[in-house]
């Protein structure tokens, strides 16, 4: 069934956004965005989401923010993508302990006004989803508004929601980051509206970034998922000045606990980034989710590719 909004409960459920007005919140505001960025309005809105949920995790010390969404930040607005999940590394082993922390900071959203409950659905907070022991993560999903009418089905009923979720890995918590950087998430949106306050949050740092992409893109063992967006990630991550040491220091220490040889794993990375050179028409579909600017780089996708690769042979000689 399909729950009906009143104008009172759409009142509420907005009310559940902290670092955002009402009137950034509109479909004249995203689509606004879309013409100017070339990221689709409803990718826009996710990243309003992304801010506002970075914004209300600022309290927990405890976690590194990771991942695709977390690389955006390092890069350009313009070459930006867009990206769905919030990853983040927790320096708390214990999931029941995670868990514990965050009930806590449900309760604190509840006290100043931040939750609401529409007919036993609750919007704002956040909402354990499940266990994956084998990765050692954590998924939660916080229920955000949707501005484009997308329905969300929460058991029998069907409700206008978009869910942002949140993964929390406890399996790194021996080595969250080499470094973390304490910087707002300079995200593309940035750069037609503010926020009512700043956010700012713990970052993985370039280093870090790069090795996790590598990991995603080599074909070694468990590691490796072979899509388009971790190989336009680790390119573009590869443009910014790095520092070498800390990318094979981090390198070394991953195989040495996953028992990899690390010349194999950055040789998997090349051979999966050699695969991907050859699919420059498959690519294009990929290119719509990035900016304007990013685009321009993804029509030259086999040169593209090639460049990440010598970059790559060149770590693998060191």
């Amino acid at each position: 069934m399909r729950i009906e909004l009143t104008h009172n409960e759409w009142t509420a459920i907005l009310s559940t956004v902290e670092y955002w007005h009402r009137k950034q919140l509109t479909q004249e505001v995203f689509r606004g965005i879309q013409h100017k960025s070339g990221i689709p309005a409803r990718l826009v809105e996710i990243t309003f989401w992304h801010l506002d949920t970075l914004g209300i995790l600022s309290d927990c010390n405890w976690l590194v923010f990771k991942g695709g969404t977390c690389v955006q930040t390092y890069l350009p607005s313009g070459f930006q993508r867009a990206s769905v999940d919030l990853d983040f590394n927790s320096i708390i082993e214990n999931p029941n302990t995670i868990k514990d922390e965050i009930q806590n900071l449900n309760k604190r959203i509840q006290k100043r006004g931040g939750q609401a409950n529409i007919a036993g659905i609750m919007f704002g907070t956040f909402e354990f989803k499940g266990d994956d022991p084998h990765s050692g993560t954590l998924n939660f999903g916080r229920r955000m508004p949707s501005r484009f009418g997308e329905l969300e089905k929460v058991g029998d009923n069907r409700i206008q929601a978009k869910s942002i979720r949140v993964q929390i890995n406890y399996k790194h918590s021996w080595l969250p980051a080499m470094q973390t950087i304490m910087k707002a998430p300079e995200f593309f949106i940035l750069d037609y509206q503010h926020p009512k306050k700043k956010v700012t949050f713990n970052h993985s740092s370039l280093e870090d970034l790069i090795v996790d992409k590598i990991l995603a893109t080599t074909v070694t063992n468990t590691f490796g998922r072979e899509r388009f967006k971790d190989v336009y990630d680790l390119g573009m991550l590869l443009k910014n000045d790095f520092d070498t040491t800390q990318i094979l220091k981090k390198l070394e220490l991953v195989c040495r606990r996953s028992h990899l040889e690390q010349g194999a794993v950055v040789r998997g990375s090349i051979e999966t980034i050699y695969s991907f050179s050859t699919r420059s028409q498959e690519v294009m579909g990929f290119a719509a989710m990035v900016g304007l600017q990013g685009r321009e780089t993804i029509r030259d996708w086999d040169d593209f590719c090639f460049s990440i690769a010598e970059k790559l042979k060149i770590l693998g000689e060191l």
